[in-house]
């Protein structure tokens, strides 16, 4: 089943294109990993489907409703079909670690007993069971990226979206995210699209890899077939090799 569908889209600063002509669809259960060198447009195009952005050509459909007739991302009252995690969490520096989890649950309206229970149901799922009355500024980095996380799950969304979630972490605790990640997506029935330039976080989350480059995807297809298979861009990515069709510069 398609729960994700990007049609068309297009985005471009003063003529010079950053996406062009990006179509694809987000099956249910499934996770993407999406790569590229930095500046090629994969957040903004994560935030295009979040409606972060909304000065695009296409659309994007969740099921089938389109993101531009979504006045916010978590529109109070409605459950939301899609929850962002910010590459640092996105934690407001004012709130505690329960404030923060709860914060868009109170947007869409649950009782306080409601939320009480998902707050704390979704810090024991992140590991952070007894850190609720912290502040953001005494939680590490990865700390802050699990509060995130939990932010997230607590909406009970049938997508999440990561944006560089392992981004400034060290290769083990990147492996920890990576794991929680594949915990709260796939193994609990979500879909996921994740951008990362991690190709070891690629490999262990990826059903279906997108290689962004010159504002297309020079790459979309099964995790295997990247890794394994013979794709010129893939190789050149996956082995950091300074000379292929990719201008790293």
């Amino acid at each position: 089943m398609e729960l994700l569908t990007a049609q068309h889209i297009e985005f471009s600063i003063n003529g010079r294109f950053i996406l062009k002509d990006i179509s694809f669809s987000l099956h249910s259960g499934r996770v993407i990993v999406l790569l590229g060198k930095n500046g090629s447009g994969k957040s903004l195009l994560l935030k295009i489907i979040a409606g972060l952005v909304r000065d695009f050509k296409g659309d994007v459909l969740l099921g089938d409703i389109s993101v531009n007739s979504i006045k916010g991302v978590y529109p109070a009252g409605i459950k939301p079909l899609l929850a962002y995690v910010f590459q640092k969490g996105g934690l407001f520096d004012s709130m505690s670690v329960y404030e923060n989890v709860a914060f868009g649950l109170h947007r869409i309206g649950f009782n306080e007993s409601e939320i009480s229970l998902r707050v704390m149901d979704s810090l024991e799922k992140v590991g952070l069971k007894g850190n609720e009355t912290k502040f953001p500024s005494e939680l590490s980095g990865g700390m802050q990226k699990r509060v995130g996380i939990a932010r997230a799950i607590s909406m009970e969304p049938d997508v999440i979206l990561f944006d560089d979630p392992t981004a400034g972490l060290d290769p083990i605790l990147s492996d920890s995210i990576a794991d929680l990640i594949l915990d709260v997506t796939r193994n609990s029935g979500r879909s996921a699209i994740v951008v990362t330039n991690d190709a070891d976080v690629a490999l262990k989350l990826a059903d279906e890899v997108a290689l962004l480059f010159d504002g297309n995807f020079v790459f979309f297809g099964d995790k295997e077939e990247f890794f394994y298979g013979n794709n010129e861009y893939a190789l050149q990515f996956i082995n950091g090799l300074e000379n292929g069709p990719i201008d790293l510069f």
